[in-house]
């Protein structure tokens, strides 16, 4: 298994009231981005870290992390693939390769505030990603399987309101990719 290690870049949020932001990780090299969807509760917590909020350091993330570390716990993150719009995502104890499911917004969350490395399978990175320019850091891009199910509905609905048929055809058609798929 190859990996790529990644590094959290920013983090934004989705203009037009749909609640929904975005985590943007970069490779090392700074060639390519991940962009992964998050709820605006996790926007918020993200612009804490970032904005130095005193306090912040009492927050669970930051707190559980000291204390693993004081246990001697070492982790990584591993984002491994993608259904239906949700990475994946492990969280591993790399001293006894026990692993958790988590969320993958979560996971970022916990390895950016703790210094823990995220990693993702080369293929799946390959595949997600697209180039990073440092010029242009507001220009993202999201492949529409990293859309959940309610997103793309959302989308498919605003397509059709702004009367944009290709579009709405091309999410419909995401939809019933997945929906044949789980029968």
């Amino acid at each position: 298994m190859i990996k790529t290690r990644l590094k959290f870049y920013n983090v934004s949020e989705i203009v037009g009231g749909m609640d929904i932001g975005l985590l943007v990780l970069t490779d090392e090299a700074m060639t390519r981005q991940l962009s992964i969807t998050c709820d605006k509760n996790m926007v918020k917590a993200f612009s804490l870290r970032m904005n130095h909020v005193p306090g912040v350091e009492r927050l669970l993330p930051e707190a559980l992390g000291r204390l693993l570390r004081q246990e001697g716990h070492h982790f990584e993150i591993h984002i491994h693939s993608i259904v239906d719009g949700i990475y994946k995502t492990l969280l591993i104890d790399t001293d006894t390769l026990e692993t958790v499911d988590i969320r993958v917004s979560d996971a970022v969350l916990f390895a950016q505030t703790n210094d823990f490395p995220i990693y993702i399978e080369e293929e799946l990175m390959s595949n997600q990603s697209t180039p990073f320019d440092a010029e242009q850091p507001n220009r993202l891009s999201l492949p529409i399987n990293a859309l959940s199910n309610k997103m793309l509905k959302m989308a498919l609905e605003k397509s059709i309101n702004i009367e944009d048929y290709k579009m709405a055809e091309y999410l419909n058609e995401e939809l019933k990719r997945r929906k044949n798929k789980t029968e």
